[in-house]
């Protein structure tokens, strides 16, 4: 299961890296677009916090600028996949206990906050390729099977 997991992350850096270069082209970016992809990059960085009991000091909507999302991107991969990369089986279904924005206590797997983490991105990813997608010649794709064929064809 840690290697899935793992695998998910890769997939999921690979997807943001993709969708950040295509604003990145924009001369002007629609604001919700950057705003939404700020939001994956400051729930990521939250949510990682709860898993490792450090206190996050971003909103989950914070603003990031487009220039940065990239070096954020990759930085929060890097300690995630750090982080998991160290556990062993069983730690990567051991239970997480944090509290969520509204102070409310919860007590979830690791698997299913990393699972969590990934679903989240991908349906906001979604969002914002539709809303940047009239302004592009060609949108990013950012499917799971694309990354998954990529990776077996660099093999």
């Amino acid at each position: 299961m840690k290697e899935h997991l793992i695998q998910l992350l890769h997939y999921e850096l690979w997807a943001n890296q993709r969708v950040i270069e295509a604003l990145d082209t924009l001369r002007n970016p629609p604001s919700r677009a950057v705003a939404v992809m700020g939001h994956i990059l400051s729930a990521q960085h939250v949510w990682f916090g709860r898993i490792i009991h450090e206190y996050a000091f971003v909103a989950i909507w914070e603003d990031i600028p487009v220039s940065w999302m990239i070096e954020t991107a990759e930085r929060q991969h890097r300690q995630i996949v750090g982080y998991v990369s160290a556990l062993n089986e069983t730690e990567v279904g051991g239970m997480v206990e944090y509290v969520n924005s509204q102070e409310t206590p919860f007590k979830t797997s690791l698997l299913n906050i990393l699972t969590h983490m990934s679903h989240h991105a991908a349906y906001h990813r979604g969002q914002v390729v539709q809303l940047i997608r009239p302004m592009l010649k060609e949108a990013p794709v950012t499917d799971f099977i694309v990354w998954a064929r990529e990776k077996q064809a660099v093999k």
